[in-house]
């Protein structure tokens, strides 16, 4: 490295309240303004809001990378090319899924059984599904069911009872 080279600074001591895997670690870029040995150089810091020791060993460093190759083309964002998606100028049914002639709507989801599968290796979770315009319910394949939402508070609801369940399990009498 030399100077006047731009850098990223790693810098390993993360803000409080962040994850460690989640927190920016390389910061910067950085202008280095002095080699001072072979293994540390002084980093231009004045004017940035980063407020540590301008001298910083070379293996906290890395180049900042040119691509003088890569195309800089500018977007326009001009209106007449922009498309609104708010939701209140869309028609009432679009929400609605249209059903093909094999498919037919889950009412609700009343229950749930699980057993390995062997030549996967995965868990395979069945549903109790009660069909609008039937009466008797039948186990699905979790695969096969495509009402996510309902699925989704199903699953909530029963997590929601479990932990209801330890609770009460664990009060005294």
């Amino acid at each position: 490295m030399e100077v006047g080279m731009q850098v990223w600074l790693y810098l390993d001591r993360v803000k409080e309240g962040y994850a460690h895997k989640l927190a920016h670690m390389w910061h910067g870029p950085f202008r280095v303004a002095e080699v001072i040995r072979a293994h540390a150089m002084r980093l231009e810091i004045a004017g940035s809001e980063y407020r540590l020791f301008p001298i910083v060993h070379v293996a906290k460093l890395n180049p900042v990378r040119n691509f003088p190759d890569r195309p800089r083309i500018k977007l326009v964002n001009q209106d007449q090319y922009r498309f609104d998606f708010d939701e209140a100028l869309l028609p009432e049914d679009s929400w609605d899924v249209d059903l093909a002639d094999d498919e037919y709507e889950v009412e609700r989801i009343v229950g749930m059984r699980s057993r390995r599968r062997t030549h996967y290796g995965r868990n395979l979770r069945e549903f109790l599904v009660h069909w609008k315009g039937y009466d008797d319910p039948s186990w699905v394949d979790e695969a096969d069911l495509n009402y996510g939402a309902l699925l989704h508070s199903y699953l909530r609801d029963q997590a929601n009872r479990h932990r209801f369940g330890v609770m009460q399990s664990h009060e005294e009498p």
